[in-house]
């Protein structure tokens, strides 16, 4: 196997507490050849000193300064710095398994495919949960409808994981696609990074390895904003989607796409966790409702009931269903179709985790 060059960027802000033991498992990794570029972002904490000193301690290390812009930014700057072959994108509070480059490299190299994902752990105080799949798949999708399929099914309905920590990239199909994160997007920044990277390729492998730690405390952002703080900015990124990606006809039409981001944000497990179906559906559209997005998202709706099948199609039943169901709560407050496909989708999650159990029993024996 060749050797390429992988580059690894971590934006640092106010993250001294945690900075070391991040970059100590990118330092420590399996596979050496590596750039890592640290992008302080205007630190206040001295976690700009901190950066200068590994810099010091390891050649493979740069660091880039720069006032407060914001993760989007930090990330472009890290971008536009790289040299290597692959992109990997790491948060400063969290860490790594000492695999995670060598084993993707490995796949990517190996069989040429355009991005590689895994799972990873969640880890809040000494609980610790593994978010991912179970098994190794490939995914292909060489067509426009296979795309379309897996973009709805699998990507923006998150049963893969929409952060970009946990994908390797390819820089060539960045840079083809002139791929930047959005500077005024602090929040989702990194669904719409990938579901934009996606659009370029025409497969994914799947790693089921808990290569990347993501760490929860309450300094980070899923503790500091608020509902309809998300709610705002996740329309506003939607609805950004579309400008950006008009002239694409694979997302279209747009309010599927559309759709399948917003149901899921009805299961914001940060905010709701254990309400039921009804008050979920309510509080997200009124949270939708109070933004400047809000009239675009109805005439969504508005398409989107004129031809449900449409989105059956590419979502599949169950899926398109729901979705369904929720613009036409957003159109008529009848929350009842919604609530009666929440049922299905509960039922599905049901048996999903039992197979999982019984995966989990067999390859334990």
């Amino acid at each position: 196997m060749s050797n390429p060059l992988a580059s690894v960027i971590i934006p640092v802000y106010n993250a001294g507490a945690y900075l070391e033991e991040c970059v100590d498992s990118i330092r420590g990794q399996t596979y050496s050849h590596l750039e890592i570029i640290l992008v302080d972002d205007g630190s206040t904490d001295g976690g700009g000193r901190i950066c200068d000193g590994f810099s010091e301690e390891d050649p493979r290390i740069q660091v880039i300064h720069q006032e407060n812009k914001g993760v989007s930014a930090a990330r472009n700057a890290g971008l536009d710095a790289a040299k290597g072959k692959y992109i990997y994108f790491v948060d400063s509070d969290d860490w790594v398994a000492e695999t995670m480059v060598e084993e993707s490299v490995l796949v990517m190299e190996q069989k040429g495919y355009d991005t590689c994902s895994w799972g990873y752990m969640v880890c809040e105080g000494e609980n610790s949960l593994y978010c991912g799949r179970w098994e190794t798949n490939l995914f292909q999708f060489p067509t426009e409808e296979k795309k379309r399929n897996f973009l709805c099914r699998y990507f923006l309905a998150y049963r893969l994981g929409w952060g970009v920590t946990f994908h390797a990239f390819r820089r060539d199909i960045i840079e083809r696609g002139r791929l930047r994160f959005l500077p005024e997007v602090k929040i989702y920044e990194d669904m719409d990074f990938c579901f934009r990277y996606l659009l370029g390729c025409q497969n994914l492998y799947y790693i089921p390895k808990p290569f990347y730690v993501y760490r929860q405390h309450s300094a980070s952002a899923t503790h500091t904003s608020k509902l309809p703080k998300w709610a705002a900015h996740m329309l506003h990124v939607v609805r950004q989607q579309e400008r950006v990606l008009s002239g694409r006809t694979v997302v279209q039409p747009f309010y599927i796409y559309s759709g399948v981001i917003l149901t899921g944000f009805v299961d914001s497990y940060n905010f709701m966790k254990d309400q039921s179906a009804e008050y979920r559906l309510r509080q997200t559209v009124e949270c939708f409702s109070s933004t400047e997005d809000w009239l675009w998202l109805v005439e969504k709706a508005q398409e989107a009931g004129a031809n449900r099948s449409a989105i059956r199609r590419v979502c599949g039943l169950r899926q398109g269903g729901r979705i369904s169901a929720f613009y036409q709560y957003i159109l008529c407050g009848d929350s009842t179709p919604f609530c009666r496909w929440d049922q299905v989708q509960k039922g599905y999650e049901r048996l999903r985790d039992i197979k999982v159990w019984l995966l989990r029993r067999w390859t334990a024996r």
